[in-house]
């Protein structure tokens, strides 16, 4: 045999015959090489799973707000049923209703000085 020190076919020969003696442990390295990148990049990797996670914390921390919105809500629909002075403060607040003999004052501001 005649080696050839740097030389491209000499690598290129010892690379032919590491592949053609070991061809089952290339064939387990790459199998196993392809069941790693499954497992992290997959539909149902680890990257995947990571990433639905912190989706489903971020969620949940939505819906508990929504919760004690609702629970709040709850709260004043009851006042409302039960209290005339809740429902007399909503009407003046929000609709600038008044009771008969009431009289409203607008201040207006100028903003142009």
């Amino acid at each position: 045999m005649n080696y050839q020190s740097g030389s491209s076919s000499g690598l290129f020969d010892a690379t032919a015959r590491f592949f053609k003696y070991r061809l089952r442990l290339v064939a387990v390295l790459v199998l196993f090489a392809g069941l790693i990148a499954y497992a992290l990049f997959g539909n149902k990797g680890i990257l995947q799973r990571m990433s639905m996670e912190s989706e489903k914390e971020m969620l949940e921390g939505q819906l508990e707000a929504e919760r004690k919105r609702s629970t709040e809500l709850q709260k004043e629909v009851e006042e409302l049923k039960t209290s005339d002075k809740k429902i007399e403060s909503v009407a003046r607040e929000k609709y600038g209703m008044t009771k008969e003999g009431e009289k409203i004052q607008r201040i207006v501001v100028d903003t142009t000085k």
